[in-house]
């Protein structure tokens, strides 16, 4: 499966979010829920990706707010790892399922 031009849903429980891989160096994401609320903040990022092995990448970005992401996406099994750091120093990590809309 080719990830470029996809769309994914990422559920880590606590929060819900669509990626948009729309090329190699930039993905979309919408945050859709947030501690059981409703959200709807999209931002698009330069990413940088890494191949792992088939299928599994690790993707890393800064967003406006200044988090750090790192996430270690596996879409041959379905599961997405992610680790942020926020502007105050703050490090949070999750794990979540990773599926094709």
């Amino acid at each position: 499966m080719d990830i470029i031009g996809n769309k994914f849903s990422v559920d880590f429980g606590m929060a819900k979010a669509t990626l948009y891989i729309e090329s190699g160096t930039s993905l979309t994401f919408t945050i859709t829920e947030k501690g059981g609320n409703q959200e709807g903040t999209t931002e698009t990022v330069a990413t940088e990706m890494t191949e792992l092995r088939p299928q599994l990448f690790m993707v890393t970005w800064k967003e406006k707010n200044g988090n750090t992401i790192t996430q270690v996406q596996d879409y041959e099994n379905g599961i997405i790892y992610s680790n942020w750091t926020s502007p105050a120093g703050e490090f949070t990590h999750a794990k979540g399922t990773l599926k094709r809309i």
